[in-house]
C-alpha cells in the first residue's frame, strides 16, 4: 500500500506457535520482518525491512495513528535501501527492533497473518484485517488455544518494542 488508509484489525495471542506442517499445508507464505521505531516526531513512525519468500527485500516507511481499539489510520509508502539506512540513524534508543516471521495465509474471505516473534522471543500473534469493526472472526481450530488481545495496548508492536517491556503471561 502507498498512501493513507484505515486499518481495522483484530489481534489474537496464541498459546503456542502453530505446527509448521499445518502452515505449509494451508499455503502460508513466510516473510521475515524487522521493524524499527523512530525517535523523531510525530509519534508512531517506523520503518520495516521485509524479506519476501522469493528472496527479494522491500523497505517501507509507516506511520500509524490509533483511533479506536480496532482502528488505526495508516500512512505507508515504499522507500529504497538508502532511505531505510538513513532512517535507522533515527532509531528510538528506548525501543528494540521487532523481529518476526510472518506467515500469511487465506482463511475464507479473510487473510490471517501469523507472527512468530524472534524479538521479543516466544510470542505468537495472529492479526486479521477486517472490512468493518463488526465483521466476525473465526480462527481455524488448528491454530490452537488463543485469546483476543485486540484492545490490550501491551500487545501493540510499539509497546512490545520498549526496552525492558515484558510480554504479558498467557
Amino acid at each position: 500500500m502507498n498512501g493513507t488508509a484505515l486499518e481495522i484489525e483484530r489481534k489474537y495471542r496464541l498459546a503456542a506457535a502453530p505446527d509448521p506442517r499445518a502452515l505449509a499445508y494451508y499455503g502460508a507464505e513466510a516473510y521475515r520482518i524487522e521493524q524499527v521505531y523512530l525517535v523523531t516526531p510525530p509519534p508512531g513512525r517506523r520503518v520495516r525491512r521485509i524479506e519476501r519468500p522469493d528472496g527479494s527485500v522491500e523497505h517501507r516507511f509507516t506511520r500509524k495513528t490509533h483511533l479506536r481499539d480496532l482502528v488505526r489510520e495508516e500512512q505507508e509508502h515504499e522507500i529504497d535501501a538508502a532511505a531505510y539506512a538513513a532512517y535507522l540513524e533515527q532509531a528510538d534508543p528506548d525501543r528494540r527492533p521487532i523481529r518476526k516471521v510472518r506467515y500469511v495465509l487465506p482463511h475464507g474471505d479473510q487473510r490471517l497473518e501469523v507472527d512468530v516473534f524472534e524479538e521479543p522471543p516466544g510470542l505468537v500473534l495472529v492479526e486479521v484485517e477486517l472490512r468493518s469493526e463488526a465483521e466476525p472472526v473465526s480462527l481455524p481450530g488448528w491454530l490452537g488455544e488463543h485469546r483476543d488481545v485486540s484492545a490490550d495496548p501491551a500487545y501493540a508492536n510499539a509497546s512490545l518494542a520498549r526496552i525492558g517491556a515484558r510480554v504479558p503471561p498467557y
